[in-house]
């Protein structure tokens, strides 16, 4: 595995069992020792069907407290090719099993509500029933055939009017 500090953020190549790098990119400050434990929980979580979901949101939790907006990763161990992407921003629309999220520079991707997808708000898990137009949202999952599929929605809390910004903070990285 490696790590390169890349323009203030931090390039990661994941090279599993062998494999080679193929691209990913990771926005915020993050350790090269965090960068790395990142890319082994990304690998062991997407490159086995497997590993438990659970799993899989742990790597994307991980993914959300680095930062950036939106992204996706692909890479390669002995399995295969495996593709996760992530994005923040606010959900457009919802029908369905259809997400519809536009991240602050205008990049609209389509989610699919999954079987295993897990909501949370405020802490607590809920249902896809809770996501509305207009919420501000992360969102992540593998890419399957093309399509995103959603395992983890967070629903950002609505900030109040008597929150200070550093418990604003707090509360987004918990």
């Amino acid at each position: 595995m490696a790590a390169f500090l890349v323009g203030g953020g931090i390039t990661l190549a994941v090279v599993s069992a062998g494999g080679t790098p193929v691209a990913s990119a990771v926005a915020g400050p993050v350790s090269s020792a965090q960068g790395s434990q990142l890319n082994t929980e990304l690998s062991d979580a997407a490159g086995s069907s497997a590993v438990p979901a659970a799993r899989v949101r742990w790597a994307l939790g991980r993914i959300r407290r680095l930062g950036g907006v939106e992204g996706t990763a692909t890479f390669h161990n002995k399995k295969g090719f495996h593709t996760l992407s992530f994005e923040r921003g606010s959900i457009q629309s919802v029908s369905g099993s259809d997400v519809v999220i536009k991240s602050p520079d205008g990049t609209t991707w389509t989610w699919k509500i999954v079987s295993d997808t897990v909501v949370r708000k405020n802490g607590a898990k809920t249902t896809a029933s809770a996501l509305s137009a207009g919420e501000t949202v992360f969102a992540g999952g593998p890419v399957v055939s093309g399509a995103r599929d959603a395992r983890l929605i967070i629903i950002k809390p609505a900030a109040s009017a008597g929150t200070s910004g550093s418990e604003s903070a707090q509360t987004s990285l918990s």
